[in-house]
């Protein structure tokens, strides 16, 4: 007996660990918790059956502040939860808000309740539908407390906020996209020292009115049954590369629990984590858009509230949220270099995309003539005049430059010796490790 015991205790255990490693379709918002499907049962009640779920046992986790249940389905479930203590007590049956991830079936249901026993052992939910329908639980998870306060442990060494030479980006107000109000009052935020990037475990956006909906959607999400005061995060950026404004980035978030306090949290939508796939879609690679986009948001935040880019953190690299594959092996992996090209913007503005060498103006001149040039890395660039023989005269730059748009150099139309040369047509060209091109101009006396 006592070694079945054992060997059950270790299955769940197991099972526990590998979710928790394998990630999960909650983002920011719960720990999942596997159901144990042994305990699974249903009742008919006239036209009506109920179905059972509860989660394996719960322990050693005593800052539960609820419970949330996914569910895909065509039609709105209903949905009531309660909760076992240790000692088999059990609270009242409470019914559940369900918010619809916007073109999906995936239905959220859950609730924030407060002062729940410290000694919560597991939870059940009872999903009703008609004899005839029927749906699929995916998923339980459980709130953990998420504090949107201030920290007052942490001494306050309050930033200055700076007026940024970097451009802030467009960003669409809350009233843009129909922000609905707080449900409490904020608290600023005291000072700023971390960036955290998050993805939105679905919630996929390609366009504007699809963004919009989902940031209502998932404003929903978080004050009704999630239970916050509003959508946790600071900023959200869709597949097109649109910017929404979440809460005011200068108040306390609710986007990485226990870590809230000085961190600007900025949430791409979609699911970005593959290992998750087997439930839903999860394949996601950051667009193009969205990326040159959080690097300019970020860039700006950066600047504005005096963060190094290299502060900048996924959802899982905080120690208190280990549980979480937040926000994704696809986004993850790009942390290091996102921040080095925050780090540039700031320093040098946009990085091209691609090397080049644009048409000198004027064409033809006389006097002088001016070449622009985009590099992409920092790299020893070389731009030399040659003549329609094949013969260089005149070298007008070979050294080092950093990432950056619309560099400039001149020629007035003298050699290396600083003599005027001929009339006629010269060749521009730039040259890198990498990369080679020329342009065609004309010299004229």
């Amino acid at each position: 007996m006592k070694i079945n015991l054992i060997k059950n205790i270790l299955i769940c255990f197991f099972i526990y660990l590998y979710s928790l490693l394998k990630g999960d379709i909650f983002s920011d918002s719960a720990l999942p918790t596997p159901i144990n499907k042994i305990a699974n049962r249903s009742e008919v009640h006239n036209n009506t059956k109920s179905m059972f779920y509860q989660s394996i046992n719960i322990s050693n986790i005593d800052s539960i502040e609820g419970a949330m249940i996914v569910i895909d389905s065509d039609f709105e479930p209903i949905v009531k939860i309660r909760f076992y203590t240790s000692t088999n007590e059990k609270t009242d049956w409470l019914e559940c808000k369900s918010v619809n991830e916007p073109f999906s079936f995936r239905w959220f249901s859950g609730k924030k309740i407060e002062n729940l026993p410290k000694n919560i052992n597991k939870v059940e939910f009872e999903v009703t539908t008609g004899l005839n329908q029927s749906v699929d639980v995916k998923k339980i998870g459980l709130f953990i407390h998420h504090s949107e306060q201030l920290n007052e442990k942490k001494l306050l060494n309050s930033n200055k906020i700076i007026d940024a030479e970097v451009e802030k980006p467009r960003i669409i107000t809350r009233s843009e996209w129909g922000a609905r109000a707080p449900q409490s009052g904020y608290s600023n935020m005291p000072y700023y020292d971390k960036m955290t990037l998050h993805h939105s475990a679905g919630f996929s956006a390609e366009t504007l009115e699809e963004g919009i909906a989902q940031m209502q959607a998932i404003q929903l999400f978080h004050q009704d049954i999630r239970g916050w005061s509003d959508i946790g995060y600071h900023f959200v950026v869709d597949k097109a590369g649109n910017i929404y404004q979440g809460r005011p980035e200068t108040v306390i978030g609710a986007h990485t629990g226990g870590s809230n306090t000085g961190n600007i949290g900025t949430c791409v939508l979609g699911c970005y984590h593959p290992p998750a796939s087997d439930n839903y879609f999860c394949y996601d690679e950051i667009t193009t858009s969205s990326k040159e986009n959080i690097i300019k948001l970020l860039s700006w935040t950066s600047q504005t509230y005096n963060i190094s880019p290299f502060l900048l953190k996924g959802h899982r690299d905080y120690y208190d949220f280990e549980y979480t594959s937040c926000p994704g092996n696809n986004l993850w992996i790009l942390l290091p270099q996102l921040r080095q090209e925050i780090e540039d913007y700031k320093n040098f503005g946009p990085t091209p995309n691609a090397y080049k060498i644009y048409q000198n103006f004027p064409n033809p001149f006389n006097d002088k003539t001016e070449i622009q040039f985009d590099v992409v890395h920092e790299s020893k660039i070389e731009i030399s005049i040659y003549n329609i023989l094949g013969k260089k005269v005149k070298t007008l730059t070979n050294e080092n430059y950093n990432p950056g748009k619309s560099y400039t150099i001149s020629w007035n139309g003298r050699n290396n010796f600083n003599e005027l040369v001929s009339s006629g047509v010269y060749i521009c060209y730039l040259k890198s490790k990498n990369y080679k091109k020329a342009v065609r101009m004309v010299f004229l006396k």
